[in-house]
């Protein structure tokens, strides 16, 4: 099954979105706290929350960012 332009388009913003904030959360609060025996069950809380703001950003700024970029790029 092939995805439409606009359902790839969605996918990718969303697993973007997912990914860097699994990567950016779990490296931060490593960072911050250490590992400890709580550690995953506090990522997941802040993975959760990272998710609820990455994922709008990313179909709100994306788009403007990219559009702004694509407007100063050669045709």
């Amino acid at each position: 099954m092939k995805l439409t332009k606009t359902q790839g388009t969605i996918l990718f913003v969303l697993l973007v979105s997912i990914a860097m904030t699994a990567v950016m959360s779990f490296g931060i609060l490593l960072l911050r706290l250490g590992w400890r025996d709580d550690f995953l069950k506090i990522w997941l809380g802040d993975f959760l929350i990272g998710c609820c703001l990455s994922i709008p950003t990313g179909f709100t700024v994306v788009p403007l960012i990219k559009k702004w970029v694509d407007s100063m790029t050669e045709k």
